[in-house]
């Protein structure tokens, strides 16, 4: 049966709050079809296109030790023992029905080593997740006519990052080829997560003197430095700096407090601590690629913004929204691979993964209305699209979806 917002296991509230003490490597499925690619490199923020549980024939049934639980109670249970007991630090997690967040959750320790516990209103590192946030901000500019889809931007951010001789066909990017990962770019995993550089626009500077690896407009190639480039163009053509530009246009008027783009160590104020060998600075360099900080009620608030159907405030038009669920690799089938800020996973189940040191997370907008985002600190599981088939027997385990 498809979950509505009443739907619920015996003698459980719709909504509820629950907190509870207590080398990685992925394969990118090239959205043509053809066979997996490697996609190397432990602290890579990545992303992985492949299908959902359900969607290969892959078990979803709910594991024996929560049959005797139901409702929420035993959706909580199913992660604690996947994810936490597992080995994973904390995790937190959102479910909405038809727009309605109708269950949170938090368990785990928000520091290491500490008897403190982890609370829904934590933050967590969400990763290459911001990729998406970017891209509804860089679209809704679109939608004002403050710049094209396919309008070169190249000598606007070389501009801004000091870069005197861009590289050959740098200049002649454009933002749909930002937002598609079309644009020619490098991975640069070393330059962002090798401390390198030591912000995103040192980042930008580099890639935009140095020789493309593609042709703009050609296959994809996830890059982190398309959305770092994208954040600095947000700056340029506002002239105001990307985070307050997030705000204004999406955070605040979806009601959202307590974001930030967060720093490699020292967590703020309700923020969980990710583990981080020392000495490093991804964050710093990734920005808008990948360096906010939310929470899960955050995220699928934001990712039912996208949908028409859902009340409250809209950021795009139902064309834009469209364009973004809309595969942007050449050649690719039009609802599975990369739109634009959005993984696209066939069915119209759409969201986005992040992963980076002692961080996992992904948000999930499915075609039955229920959407729903997990956040790690941690290293369990060891594949972030692996939380898709957590949450799936979650959902079992509690009886909101069939076994």
């Amino acid at each position: 049966m498809s979950p509505t917002a009443g739907s619920e296991g015996p003698g459980e509230a719709t909504s509820s709050v629950t907190t509870i003490g207590a080398t990685d490597g992925t394969v990118l499925i090239d959205p043509a079809g053809r066979d997996p690619l490697p996609f190397p490199g432990y602290e890579v923020d990545r992303v992985t296109i492949a299908p959902l549980p359900g969607q290969d024939g892959s078990d979803t049934s709910a594991p024996s030790t929560t049959e005797a639980l139901t409702g929420w109670a035993a959706f909580d249970q199913s992660l604690w023992r996947q994810i936490v007991a597992g080995g994973s630090q904390a995790f937190s997690v959102a479910v909405s029905i038809d727009g309605e967040v109708v269950h949170e959750a938090a368990l785990g320790l928000q520091t290491w080593g500490t008897f403190e516990l982890v609370d829904t209103d934590d933050r967590f590192r969400i990763a290459s997740i911001s990729k998406t946030i970017s891209a509804i901000t860089a679209l809704q500019l679109v939608e004002a006519g403050v710049i094209g889809l396919d309008d070169p931007i190249g000598g606007l951010v070389a501009a801004r990052v000091g870069v005197a001789r861009p590289a050959a066909r740098t200049t002649d990017i454009t933002v749909r080829q930002l937002l598609t990962h079309t644009s020619g770019f490098a991975q640069y995993e070393s330059l962002f997560f090798r401390n390198q550089v030591a912000s995103c626009e040192e980042a930008a500077a580099v890639g935009l003197a140095r020789s493309l690896s593609g042709t703009p407009g050609g296959g994809f190639r996830y890059s982190n430095m398309n959305y770092c480039v994208l954040g600095l163009l947000i700056e340029q053509l506002t002239e105001r700096s990307y985070e307050a530009v997030v705000y204004e246009q999406l955070l605040t008027p979806l009601g959202i407090s307590g974001m930030r783009l967060a720093p490699t160590y020292d967590p703020g104020p309700d923020e969980v601590q990710h583990r981080s060998v020392p000495g490093r600075n991804y964050m710093e360099v990734l920005g808008a690629a990948g360096a906010w900080v939310a929470t899960p009620a955050d995220l699928v608030r934001i990712l039912d913004s996208l949908d028409p159907d859902t009340p409250g405030f809209k950021p795009l038009e139902p064309e834009t929204v469209a364009s973004m669920k809309t595969s942007g690799s050449a050649g690719g089938v039009p609802d599975r691979g990369y739109g634009m800020g959005l993984i696209l996973y066939g069915g119209g189940t759409t969201g986005h993964t992040g992963t980076i040191e002692s961080t996992h997370a992904m948000v999930v907008d499915r075609p039955d209305n229920l959407t729903w985002a997990v956040t790690v600190a941690g290293e369990n599981p060891a594949d972030t699209p692996r939380l898709a088939s957590m949450v799936q027997r979650a959902l079992v385990a509690g009886g909101f979806l069939p076994a």
